[in-house]
């Protein structure tokens, strides 16, 4: 609704492997008072990265590269009772940056980046069924390759079609979202 924003932060010092945090942030009070804008910080798994928001402003999710993790928190909670927030946490791939929310929010993408090149593990883009990790079930339906370090996504023609940057081999990749698993 405009009325927050949800900024991760990892830690301080760039050689610590602490965890990170989302920072809740007042957007009216960002632009009249920004040192008093952060409302909450709330921690985020280790290294945390990128974030999406479901259309209904209920939940949150964020990559958290160095727990190789998916991560979905309750976003009222995260204000009112943040030790309670976290509401899933799905293993996906190596490294995830990037994620998506994709036909109408019940799948999510998530660029498994490995851009530490593990032995044996590659890229690729992790297909999650929102409501299985909410059920706390398994919810990652399947992996789709991609190029070398995939990294952000868009969405284009209403929402069918999935780009995928592929940093490290330089290409721009399109997927069908509807038939992803």
């Amino acid at each position: 609704n405009g009325g927050l924003a949800y900024v991760t932060s990892g830690p301080r010092k760039p050689s610590a492997s602490g965890n990170g945090v989302i920072n809740v942030i007042d957007m009216a009070k960002a632009e009249t008072r920004p040192a008093d804008a952060v409302t909450k910080t709330v921690s985020a798994g280790c290294k945390p990265s990128r974030v999406v928001v479901s259309a209904d402003g209920q939940q949150l999710w964020v990559t958290a590269g160095g727990s190789n993790a998916l991560l979905g928190f309750s976003a009222p909670k995260l204000l009112s009772e943040p030790g309670h927030a976290l509401l899933a946490r799905v293993p996906v791939g190596a490294l995830p940056l990037g994620l998506m929310l994709v036909n109408h929010g019940t799948r999510i993408v998530v660029a498994d980046s490995d851009k530490d090149n593990q032995p044996g593990v590659g890229p690729s883009l992790a297909v999650v069924d929102v409501a299985k990790a909410l059920a706390g079930q398994p919810a990652v339906l399947g992996y789709v390759p991609s190029g070398a370090t995939p990294r952000q996504f868009a969405m284009v023609r209403g929402g069918s079609t999935l780009l995928v940057t592929n940093t490290n081999s330089g290409q721009l990749e399109s997927l069908n979202a509807a038939k992803l698993p």
